[in-house]
């Protein structure tokens, strides 16, 4: 087979793709035949096969960013990465690379999905956002995409919690997504944006609202800001609080406060200004409540009951739902 004048400039197909991603049609249109472009894909080639008429210009296993890439040019113009892979691109934390790509395209759109790139095809296209060069789908929609397709609580509750706790998502904005879309695979996020409505701002304190709320304790409000009554400086942000009684209840998780010793020293603090002010805290980590929760409720039983034999609560209620303090 002879070679085309593509073979002397290979830089110059490079500078064609994108992160070294292209389509078998341009390398056409750049004069290497299409024969010629699946035979270098076979085994041990230089390049490799990644989708239909979708290739990578050099050999080993594909980054994820060009698994991405790939599954944009699969699903054509208009597309829009959205699900657990725009979360990521968005920065959201407890994201890890998904092993699979969701790209939304138009209704119209006659594409199907095919290996890692998962195709919706959709009347309710949302904005164009750019992330690290690549086109996603604004923030609630990659949102409501992905949890609508998961039904652990758990997951649900890590990834709804991140966004609004860090102030980049209000409630709403997730509550107007869902009633906007598709109702399918929803029953479980709505259950989940009930508690993160109710203040809950992380997935630890979602298993203790669960927790809490299977037991027949009196009502607790979360993340409710407790100040001082002379000069309303703010005392602590109790994950959970039974108001009037002055009991409040913590969840130590290794994840969501790191056991360095200025936070040990800290939490010390916290919970003596706590108890000047006649707040009895209780803590518990979350493996108890799945290891030991009868263990737990005794505790919280017996937690009340103390609470309730102390002096009378000397702090004022901020607005509930901050979660840092």
């Amino acid at each position: 087979m002879r070679r085309g004048s593509w073979a002397e400039d290979m830089a110059a197909l490079r500078r064609e793709a994108d992160d070294d991603v292209i389509r078998v049609r341009r390398l056409e249109q750049l004069g290497v035949p299409q024969r010629t472009s699946y035979r270098r894909c076979q085994q041990d080639g230089p390049w490799l096969w990644l989708l239909p008429g979708i290739i990578k210009l050099t050999s080993g296993p594909p980054t994820w960013r060009q698994l991405v890439v790939a599954a944009l040019l699969h699903a054509g113009d208009d597309a829009l990465i959205s699900g657990l892979a725009g979360l990521r691109l968005h920065r959201l934390r407890r994201v890890e690379e998904p092993p699979s790509i969701h790209v939304l395209v138009p209704w119209t759109h006659q594409v199907r999905s095919h290996g890692f790139a998962v195709i919706e095809r959709t009347m309710r296209m949302p904005p164009r956002v750019e992330r690290d060069g690549l086109p996603v789908a604004h923030l609630v929609r990659c949102l409501t995409d992905a949890v609508r397709r998961m039904k652990d609580h758990d997951r649900i509750s890590a990834l709804m919690t991140d966004p609004v706790q860090r102030e980049l998502l209000v409630v709403e904005q997730i509550h107007d997504e869902l009633e906007a879309g598709c109702r399918r695979g929803t029953a479980a996020p709505r259950a989940v944006l009930g508690a993160v409505r109710l203040g809950v701002r992380s997935p630890a304190e979602f298993g203790a609202f669960e927790f809490w709320n299977s037991h027949d304790f009196p009502e607790a409000l979360w993340n409710v800001p407790l100040l001082a009554p002379g000069d309303r400086s703010l005392i602590a942000i109790p994950d959970a609080l039974v108001k009037g009684v002055g009991f409040a209840w913590e969840q130590d998780s290794v994840q969501e406060h790191f056991a360095t010793r200025s936070q040990v020293l800290a939490t010390r603090r916290r919970r003596q200004r706590l108890f000047e002010h006649n707040v009895y805290v209780l803590s518990s980590r979350p493996n108890d409540l799945r290891d030991d929760p009868d263990g737990v409720r005794r505790e919280i039983v017996k937690g009340l009951e103390i609470a309730a034999g102390m002096p009378e609560p000397t702090v004022l209620y901020g607005e509930p739902g901050r979660r840092s303090s």
